[in-house]
């Protein structure tokens, strides 16, 4: 069984706890966890970017030069895209939808994998005695030299109000964890009823 470090809530180290070999010892391939990636980021995209059609642009409606005797091509607008200061042909309109899926099971493994990965890169830390919390940031202000991702349980709360002022820290809870979630952070900070929560709600 693959353990992680554990410390208790003043920071004190104490013993390893063992993971879950459901949620923890998951094989998954490295194409998967780099699909689900690809498609979380996709999702955050917006699409500020647009350009003016020849009809949006505040150009004179008169027409340029008279139809024939000039020698030149027919021309009827200042607006047209071929003319500097006309509209944009086939530009972003400002309307791009870049969302993409994945079936429920791809996420769930994904997230398992992503979980594996980083218990067998030994980046797992374990609070204990999160019952204790009190709200107050100094109680666990230790963990900001770690930089990671911390997961609570949904009934944790005066946890989750210690942890929330910590700008090295990120915090969610077991029901919003994603597999972007767990690879985009340095290390993963969980709780014993963390532990238990995400066997109840991940594992096979």
């Amino acid at each position: 069984m693959i353990s992680a470090a554990t410390y208790n809530l003043k920071g004190e180290k104490a013993e390893a706890t063992g993971l879950p070999k459901d949620v923890f010892e998951v094989k998954v391939k490295p194409q998967l966890l780099a699909q689900v990636a690809r498609v979380w980021l996709a999702n955050q995209r917006k699409s500020p970017a647009k350009t003016k059609t020849r009809g949006e642009v505040a150009k004179t409606t008169a027409k340029m030069y008279k139809q024939k005797g000039t020698g030149r091509a027919r021309h009827g607008s200042y607006a047209a895209p071929i003319f500097v200061g006309g509209g944009v042909a086939h530009g972003p309109s400002g309307e791009q939808n870049y969302k993409m899926s994945l079936p429920v099971k791809m996420r769930r493994l994904a997230l398992l994998g992503a979980l594996s990965a980083k218990a067998e890169a030994k980046q797992v830390m374990v609070v204990t005695g999160s019952e204790k919390a009190s709200g107050k940031t100094k109680q666990v202000g230790w963990l900001m030299g770690e930089r990671g991702l911390v997961v609570a349980a949904n009934n944790q709360d005066k946890f989750k109000q210690a942890i929330r002022n910590l700008r090295a820290i990120r915090l969610t809870s077991v029901n919003s964890l994603s597999a972007y979630d767990v690879l985009a952070n340095k290390r993963l900070i969980l709780t014993k009823e963390t532990l238990a929560e995400l066997k109840k709600t991940y594992a096979a």
